[in-house]
């Protein structure tokens, strides 16, 4: 017999890994192009939450506009953050060690900009939520699936093909990933190095601002929401390899997964209480490194190697055999 709590969980868990997915591909953006563990992207979501507070007030119900409100201004903060903080580092070529603290800086300063102003407003905002209605569309398996659910589902894969389609096909993309390996090299050949890391900035921290939209649905928004989401970003990344976006969508998936339905498992069946389940990134995260460093998303490379190779094997095979066998005479020669 199938539990009966475990549909509901399967459905739960593939919507927050969804959400997680949104949330984290941005931060897998800035690892592939500027190698970056940025650990100020949680504040993006964050601020992205929090202008769904004020954008829902206004506007109740409009996820849409919330949308596109938390992805403007989440990516001018981006793009803000990056000409006066780490450009003029990068400029400097210091250590990728003084970036990431320069990170936790740039997190902690935004964090309690928004806790003063969080708190100046009457009645404050230290603890709220946004005005958007939550409606079961469609059950499955008896299992309800909301609208937030629905959107963010088809947003995490759409969203990830997009990129993964823009880093690998277009002009600007390629020119990322030229970035990505030499830098220097990069803007010697002629390619705006300017522009492009400008651009990533505002696809990361947009997209950084949407998944705080969508995890403040949920939860209540607060100024450490996205602090307290950073473990289950880094683990759905380091699961996904860092800069691979296919990989991001198993790692949001696995982290989902394990915060849902793997922790009522071991509630229902060993009676773990729920207040470890934010332990599960952690173990993943020391899983991964120990098992795979590379993470756990398929090697496109790798897999082109093996049919080159397996197509060159029969290649071989087929010269092999249709080389003529030698007479009595050549095996006497030989």
């Amino acid at each position: 017999m199938v539990p009966t709590w475990l549909f509901p969980s399967i459905i739960n868990s593939i919507a927050q890994g969804s959400i997680y997915v949104v949330a984290s591909i941005g931060l897998t953006l800035t690892l592939a192009v500027v190698k970056l563990p940025n650990f100020a992207h949680a504040e993006f979501l964050t601020v992205g939450a929090y202008v769904g507070v004020v954008i829902s007030r206004m506007y109740p119900n409009n996820i849409l506009l919330v949308s596109i409100c938390a992805f403007v201004v989440c990516s001018a903060l981006a793009v803000a953050i990056h000409h006066v903080v780490y450009k003029p580092l990068m400029n400097r070529k210091v250590s990728i060690y003084f970036l990431v603290l320069a990170s936790f800086a740039v997190a902690q300063f935004v964090r309690y900009i928004v806790f003063a102003w969080a708190a100046s407003l009457t009645p404050n905002l230290l603890d709220t939520q946004q005005d958007i209605s939550i409606y079961n569309i469609v059950s499955v398996f008896s299992a309800p699936i909301s609208n937030i659910y629905a959107i963010a589902i088809v947003l995490a894969i759409v969203t990830s093909a997009l990129l993964a389609i823009f880093f690998n096909f277009t002009h600007l993309g390629k020119s990322m990933r030229a970035i990505a390996n030499n830098f220097d090299l990069a803007r010697i050949s002629g390619i705006n190095v300017s522009f492009a890391v400008n651009i990533m900035w505002i696809i990361a921290g947009g997209l950084g601002g949407l998944g705080g939209v969508f995890l403040g649905t949920y939860t209540v928004v607060t100024p450490v929401l996205g602090f307290n989401t950073l473990l289950d970003i880094f683990a759905v990344v380091i699961i996904a390899g860092l800069t691979s976006f296919v990989g991001t969508i198993i790692g949001g998936y696995l982290v989902g997964f394990s915060t849902n339905t793997i922790i009522q498992a071991l509630y229902v069946y060993f009676g773990v209480p729920f207040g470890y389940a934010p332990l599960i990134p952690f173990a993943m995260i020391v899983v991964v490194l120990l098992v795979k460093p590379t993470g756990l998303a398929p090697n496109s490379q790798s897999g082109i190697a093996f049919f080159r190779k397996l197509l060159g094997s029969r290649g071989n095979q087929t010269l092999n055999a249709s080389k003529p066998s030698p007479t009595p005479q050549q095996d006497q020669k030989n």
